[in-house]
């Protein structure tokens, strides 16, 4: 009989296991182009088709810049006062409108966090997403002092300075962006998952026993892989992987198609043979020992 080491630390994947990016993502996007379309009269095929080059560019679809980087709206960027007043403004709150309604952490995800930590046990992030746009959204779901570290991918450059709205600057030098997580550590693009330099770089950096630490994901081709890689118990979200056919459509007309790639289990992907497989979160407690 195979007696399993007590597990001291989980890492968790952030987009589709703790939340349900897919379900926050479309109608913030949808809700943005909506508003787009209204104050410029520009037709809604040519904005997004623009707008996801922008996302193909920096390999996200939370780049927040995209407006002032979009060729669609070259001939509106004249008078940048006007172009921020009557178009990046109601984009941008449309849009955080949507994420406020829609980003929301799945069932049991909070109550798990907290008591996994009463128990001790140490809570890390591993994302392939931008760090800061994983910082945000862990930040706005009210966990951020409930994880010891996160580890995201390197996040995007900033624009030049004439266009970044003097309101954004001044909150990057005040820090208002920052989160309550102990450590960000931003990782080389090449190592985003299923590369598991990310993971190895996690676990080196905390001093941590792949034998004694979890990792819990969506994605079986790069959460489990990476997992079952270095020698770390490997935990199936299965539940992240559910997305209707509807939300599924708008998401590839919203989005552009290397990021849905990267971010989202596609519909007949292969699952690898993960170790543990859960349909809620909190059924990770009955798994660690």
């Amino acid at each position: 009989m195979t007696v399993r080491k007590k597990i001291f630390t989980l890492i968790a994947d952030a987009d589709n296991t703790l939340y349900s990016w897919v379900d926050y993502i479309v109608p913030s996007l949808a809700a943005m182009v909506d508003t787009l379309v209204k104050n410029t009269g520009i037709e809604r095929d040519r904005i997004v088709e623009s707008i996801k080059k922008v996302f193909e560019t920096y390999r996200t679809n939370e780049y927040a810049f995209a407006l002032q980087k979009a060729k669609v709206f070259a001939d509106l960027r004249g008078d940048i006062d006007w172009f921020k007043t009557h178009v990046i403004d109601p984009a941008r709150y449309a849009f955080a409108r949507q994420r406020r309604r829609n980003l929301k952490l799945y069932p049991g995800v909070r109550k798990t966090l907290h008591r996994l930590a009463d128990q001790g046990i140490k809570i890390f992030v591993l994302s392939d997403a931008p760090a800061f746009s994983a910082e945000q959204r862990i930040k706005h779901l009210g966990i951020d002092n409930l994880i010891s570290g996160l580890y995201a991918l390197r996040s995007y450059p900033l624009p030049r300075l004439s266009q970044i709205d003097r309101a954004i600057i001044n909150r990057i030098k005040t820090g208002y962006y920052r989160s309550r997580i102990r450590k960000v550590v931003e990782l080389p693009l090449r190592l985003e998952k299923p590369n598991p330099g990310g993971l190895l770089t996690l676990l080196e950096n905390e001093g941590l026993d792949p034998a004694r630490s979890a990792l819990v994901g969506d994605n079986p081709k790069k959460d489990i892989r990476v997992a079952q890689e270095a020698g770390v118990l490997d935990i199936w979200a299965r539940y992240g992987t559910r997305v209707s056919p509807e939300i599924r459509q708008e998401l590839n007309y919203y989005s552009a198609s290397s990021i849905q790639k990267r971010n989202v289990v596609q519909e007949g992907e292969t699952v690898e043979k993960p170790t543990h497989t859960i349909d809620r979160f909190d059924e990770i407690l009955s798994i660690l020992p």
